[in-house]
């Protein structure tokens, strides 16, 4: 994966544009394990008002310009395990020397280990459900 030089000019200038609050950050992964980064700007004079913007893993950290994202940077490298270039504290928040990334699609759920009870319905042989997003196997 390549760096998105864009993504600290372009959150600068809706910066510079009046887009002064960086609401939140995440991340989500695409099927192919690509990791999209995405933030959400508004304007504190009109809070109804609010910008995305999207970037491909990893960017550099915008901690400087909006420091609310110093705790969504930490909370996104923590649960995707994507870097934040330049981050000024990227101590994890509550995985400590865990190396995992949890919110990543190839880190098994125990859900999708072990049997669910309600799988198998005894009254309905063959027929059965599944906790909310597990897939049938």
């Amino acid at each position: 994966m390549t760096e998105d030089v864009g993504w600290r000019d372009r959150l600068t200038g809706l910066r510079d544009l009046g887009w002064d609050v960086l609401d939140w950050l995440s991340a989500a992964e695409t099927d192919l394990g690509e990791v999209t980064i995405t933030a959400c700007l508004i304007r504190s004079e009109d809070p109804s008002d609010f910008r995305l913007v999207n970037a491909t893993a990893p960017v550099p950290s915008v901690a400087d310009i909006f420091p609310s994202a110093r705790w969504h940077e930490r909370e996104t490298a923590e649960m995707f395990g994507v870097p934040f270039d330049g981050h000024p504290d990227p101590r994890p928040l509550l995985l400590d020397g865990v190396e995992v990334a949890p919110l990543r699609k190839s880190h098994p759920l125990p859900a999708r280990l072990e049997p669910w009870p309600g799988e198998v319905d005894p009254a309905k042989p063959g027929r059965g459900q599944r906790p909310p997003g597990t897939p049938w196997r």
